[in-house]
This record gives structure tokens, sequence and C-alpha cells, in this order.
């Protein structure tokens, strides 16, 4: 299977690997990978990267001219590497990456299994640090075969896991996947897949939060989740993220001693001018005059 090598790159160092071991529908390694930047490829097969250990700061642009994704890839996330596009990576940090080349005819073959129909060639759509607590257990026990000594089992184990990841993510991270998935239980989507998101949302509101990101996490498309928030809120997401961090910073004004600069950036406003702008705007006061009047 075509990869990128990453193991074998400068000030990287490949610490276990499939190589050799006869898994057929998954190429799997765990990677010391350092600071770098650079331009990948396509080679034709999609690379899951999962975190396993040091955060790195990270920013991805997927072919040129395309929106750049910008944040801190934390242990327990995943990112893409696609494999029919090239894409330029920004990577400061040193961390230990588990990488999980995926056969692309194999994921064509799993869609048009999934949606009873010939779909063509898919493509992968997983956000830059995404969480996904089902996609970790099966990189955990792909993780955990590469390190044990090899056995005659380990190879079919290995491809049972490979059938198994092949599955959830042309359910969760492709446009023909999440189409099958919302025809089969439209009704049953919104409230339950809603409270993962705001979930999300609560747990990491000084991040970056963009809709494509939270509609991966909901297994839905943009469009839907949107739809979904309007009529659940009476608001869109962004709004919706908005008024989470008014609210957090109005609890941080009030609660902590923290300066108005470091409450902006906890609550994900990029400056203290721009908190006490939209401050302004949704509570008639700036932060500072908010707060001496709270005491």
């Amino acid at each position: 299977m075509r990869t990128h090598d990453i193991g074998s790159w400068p000030r990287n160092a490949t610490l276990a690997s499939s190589e050799g071991r006869g898994w057929s529908n998954i190429h799997a390694a765990l990677i010391a990978v350092d600071t770098w930047a650079g331009e990948l490829t396509p080679v034709g097969n999609p690379c899951l990267g999962y975190c396993v250990s040091r955060p790195a700061r990270i920013r991805r642009r997927v072919s040129r001219g395309g929106r750049v994704e910008d944040a801190t890839l934390r242990p327990r996330q995943f990112h893409l590497i696609p494999g029919l596009e090239a894409s330029e990576w920004h990577r400061h940090g040193r961390s230990e990456m588990l990488t999980l080349y995926l056969r692309q005819e194999r994921l064509d073959e799993m869609a048009g299994r999934i949606c009873s129909a010939h779909v063509g060639r898919v493509e992968l759509e997983v956000p830059l640090g995404v969480n996904d607590p089902l996609l970790e257990q099966l990189a955990l026990s792909v993780l955990t075969v590469l390190r044990d000594r090899e056995d005659g089992s380990s190879q079919i184990y290995a491809d049972e896991l490979a059938h198994a990841a092949y599955a959830h993510v042309v359910r969760s991270y492709t446009a023909a996947g999440r189409s099958s998935r919302i025809g089969e239980d439209t009704s049953a989507a919104p409230e339950h897949l809603l409270h993962r998101v705001c979930e999300m949302i609560a747990d990491r509101l000084a991040e970056e939060l963009p809709l494509d990101l939270l509609a991966c996490e909901a297994g839905l498309s943009p469009r839907s989740l949107s739809r979904a928030f309007n009529r659940r809120f009476g608001m869109s997401v962004h709004q919706y993220i908005l008024s989470q961090r008014i609210l957090r910073a109005k609890e941080l004004l009030i609660s902590t001693d923290l300066p108005i600069a470091e409450v902006a950036l906890e609550t994900g406003f990029s400056s203290q001018s721009h908190l006490a702008a939209t401050f302004r705007k949704h509570m008639g006061v700036t932060p500072g005059l908010f707060r001496s009047t709270s005491d």
C-alpha cells in the first residue's frame, strides 16, 4: 500500500509498523513526529492520524485555495491526510502519532454496500482534531496488535479491525454515508445528536468551532445541523456558540479575578477588544462595567 513513509522523514522515528506483517487492508505505524512544514502529495489512500501522546499545533489546508484549519491536536484526537488531494501542513511540536492508511478501493466498496448503490469514488471528511470514541477504540486495538509480538492470529485480527473501521468512517465521514444514516432515521437524529454537539461546544468553547467540525461530530451535514439548531434553539449554530461564550464570560467576570484579556481567550474571543465589542452589543455594557456593577 502506498504511504507517505512519514517515519523516515528527518527527525521522525518509526516506533512500530505493520510493514511485512501481511496486513492486507490497513497499514499502521506508530511514529514520533517532529515539527515540520510542507506539502503532501496524494498517494491514493487516505491516512487517519491518531494522537497518542503530547499535543501539537497544526495548520492544514486541503488543496490549494482551500479553507485553512488551525487547531491544537491533542491526545485522543484524529486528523486526516487526504488520499486524493494535495494538502499543506504546518506542524509545531513533537508527538507520538498512530497513522492508519486505508485502501481507497475498500472505502469505495464499503460505501456501495452501505448505500446499496454504486456511489463511485468517496472522500473522507475528517475535521482537524475530532474526537470519535468508537474510532478511538478501533485505533487503540490496532495499536495493541502493533506493539505485541506477531503471532498467527494478529493478521486476521488486524483485518477484522480494519473492516470495522472502514464501515465506521464511511458512515460517519463521507457524504454518502451520512445521507444514508439521515434517510434511515431523520426524526430521531436531532435531539440525541444536538445534545452531543452542545456538549462538545461547552467542552471546547475556547477553541475554534467551525460548522463542519460540529456537523461531523453529529454525523450530519452542515446544512442539516444548521436546520436542527434553528428548530431547537431558534438561532443559528454560530449564534448559539456566541451566546454560550458570552454566558461563560459573564460567569468568569463575576466569579474570578482574571484579567479581561484572559477572559476573552478562555471564552473563544480573539482579543479583549473582540470580547468588549461583542459583550457591549449583547449586554449593553462593557465587560469591565459589568464586572464592577456585579460586585
